[in-house]
């Protein structure tokens, strides 16, 4: 079976945007769970001291603000057969503890390789992360790759 019909009607179409409230203790578990040690991801004092408003999030925490398994559903993708090939964030404004994140996914492409044990569909999917204002705080790209024999 090739790409879906339901995944080829999704490209170029925004999904419904998510809100996510960005929290200290996030933040805090985030930094020390991928060993961030700079001291403005866990000090109040020395993030303001830094000139930020609150806790700033590590360059890797929008991956945590995401419900990508509801994102994997609208595409009717089986999420027993799905890998993660690639990630890549563009930062506009660092993320902050007190932001207000609105996350809206786009499926931006999908395309198919055979391999010898079946057919690989590659599903490109772009997400915007907005503060309360509209403004851009970031943009990522992931590459998942659905197996199908």
């Amino acid at each position: 079976m090739a790409i879906s019909t339901t995944l080829r009607k999704k490209i170029g179409k925004p999904m419904d945007p998510v809100v996510f409230e960005v929290e200290k203790g996030s933040i805090r578990r985030f930094a020390t769970a991928i060993g961030e040690t700079n001291p403005i991801h866990q000090d109040e004092a020395a993030a303001k001291a830094a000139g930020y408003a609150s806790l700033v999030a590590p360059v890797t925490y929008p991956c945590c603000l995401q419900k990508f398994e509801e994102t994997l559903a609208v595409l009717d993708v089986n999420t027993n057969a799905i890998m993660h090939a690639e990630e890549e964030y563009e930062y506009f404004k660092p993320i902050v503890a007190g932001d207000r994140i609105e996350i809206t996914h786009t499926l931006v492409d999908a395309y198919e390789k055979q391999s010898p044990n079946g057919l690989l569909v590659f599903i490109v999917i772009e997400t915007r992360g907005n503060n309360k204002n509209s403004k851009l705080v970031f943009k990522g790209r992931r590459v998942l790759v659905e197996f199908r024999r």
